[in-house]
């Protein structure tokens, strides 16, 4: 069954499916824009499903695409200021929620193993619920940009 933290491949790169929202009789999973941007495709692989994106967010770095897999689907909330955890199918890494807009929080990483390229998209919890996708960090503050989940409900929408 597929779930949010799984990853994905989109030619010869890939990242991070950071929900998986109703979509009609369906689901929709969601990621960052700016990996097919790079693959110079829409198509894309996960698990053992091709599909390819069917929608990019208005004006946002983010993609939606088909899933006819059985997945679980994504309880999405509102970022809060405070802990955090960045979520994948490999990996568990701490942060902190330090500044939140209506479109996108901060999170400060914790130094060692930080996230890397293939980790975009990962989803951002808080008390069991996705807050937030990854987007972007800078290795010179430590932090990251998360695209926050109330957008990404209100664009993933039919």
């Amino acid at each position: 069954m597929l779930k949010a933290g799984d990853f994905f491949l989109a030619g010869n790169t890939g990242g991070v499916v950071a929900a998986f929202v109703p979509w009609g009789k369906a689901y929709a999973g969601v990621a960052p824009a700016h990996i097919f941007h790079y693959a110079g495709t829409d198509a894309l692989r996960i698990g053992s499903q091709q599909t390819k994106v069917i929608r990019y967010g208005a004006g946002i770095d983010m993609a939606i695409f088909p899933v006819f897999s059985s997945c679980e689907p994504t309880d999405l909330c509102k970022p809060q200021l405070g802990d955090a955890e960045l979520v994948n199918a490999r990996t568990r890494m701490g942060c902190r929620i330090s500044d939140v807009s209506w479109s996108i929080a901060y999170v400060a990483l914790q130094p060692g193993n930080p996230p890397g390229p293939g980790d975009s998209g990962t989803p951002v919890v808080q008390d069991d619920k996705v807050v937030g996708m990854l987007l972007s960090l800078s290795m010179h503050t430590w932090k990251g940009i998360i695209l926050n989940a109330e957008l990404i409900k209100s664009e993933a929408k039919m």
